[in-house]
């Protein structure tokens, strides 16, 4: 008899709530831009040019998904990547559907 998919042993509801967040073309927007620095919910709003309130809603699935972090500082708050968390929802999704990952190659400059 063959071994049960490691797909059948995680946690679905952990990733359905991760691809969900991902699955949204603004959340994905939000989250290129933080990939390059934290930012405030006004800098991220002024960048997808989209209103206060919209931005904080998906600003707030990804905090649920726990795939972004936000910190205070007075009265701002800085969204930041949970690059751990992130990591940890791509390596285990590859995993459990035995997908090999492959580290970039760096290209040569010449």
């Amino acid at each position: 008899m063959a071994p049960k998919p490691k797909m059948l042993q995680i946690d679905a509801r952990t990733y359905s709530r991760y691809f969900k967040a991902f699955g949204e073309p603004t959340r994905l927007k939000i989250l290129a831009l933080l990939s390059d620095k934290e930012m405030t919910v006004n800098e991220l709003t002024e960048a997808v040019g989209l209103s206060q309130p919209t931005v904080s809603r998906h600003l707030a699935q990804l905090r649920d998904a726990e795939i972004v972090l936000d910190r205070r500082d007075g009265q701002k708050v800085y969204y930041s990547l949970n690059r751990d968390v992130i990591s940890e929802c791509c390596s285990g999704f590859c995993d459990c559907l035995r997908v090999v990952q492959i580290a970039p190659q760096k290209k040569n400059r010449k």
